[in-house]
């Protein structure tokens, strides 16, 4: 099942430049999506267990489509796959560098991975070092005596 329209590429392109060749987006949308699944099996599952909740809850595959969108945007707007670009006339230089580990390239980061896999990262969990005979514990009941 498909989550993303080209319609969804387009409307959130930033700028100039924006693809108007649906089939060609459409192709880089299966692409994408098929390495989302491959990367996160149970996705799917996941979203279709949120769309039969009473009220139904769409935010998973929002975030599916997100990334689905990031990573076509990134191939449609390096398709080269360049690192870095230089252009030099006269006394002036422009240069672009594009980011990541592989420039233009059909990826999934790390934090969009973490979004569909629904990691939370949270802080080291704490282990209360005071036992709770000791009247400095919150869960100190004081002695009665022997009965």
């Amino acid at each position: 099942m498909a989550w993303t329209t080209a319609q969804d590429v387009v409307d959130a392109w930033i700028g100039v430049d924006a693809p108007t060749d649906d089939f060609l987006l459409d192709l880089w949308i299966g692409k994408a999506e098929r390495e989302i699944r491959f990367r996160v099996p149970d996705l799917q599952a996941r979203i279709d267990a949120e769309a039969e909740l009473i009220p139904p809850v769409i935010d998973l595959q929002d975030a599916a489509v997100d990334v689905t969108v990031s990573m076509v945007t990134r191939v449609f707007r390096n398709p080269e796959g360049i690192r870095q670009t230089n252009s030099t006339t006269g006394p002036f230089t422009e240069s672009a560098t594009y980011g990541g580990d592989l420039p233009g390239g059909l990826v999934l980061t790390g934090d969009e991975l973490a979004k569909l896999q629904g990691v939370r990262t949270h802080g080291a969990f704490t282990i209360d070092m005071i036992p709770s005979t000791s009247p400095f514990s919150s869960a100190y009941v004081p002695f009665a005596g022997w009965l």
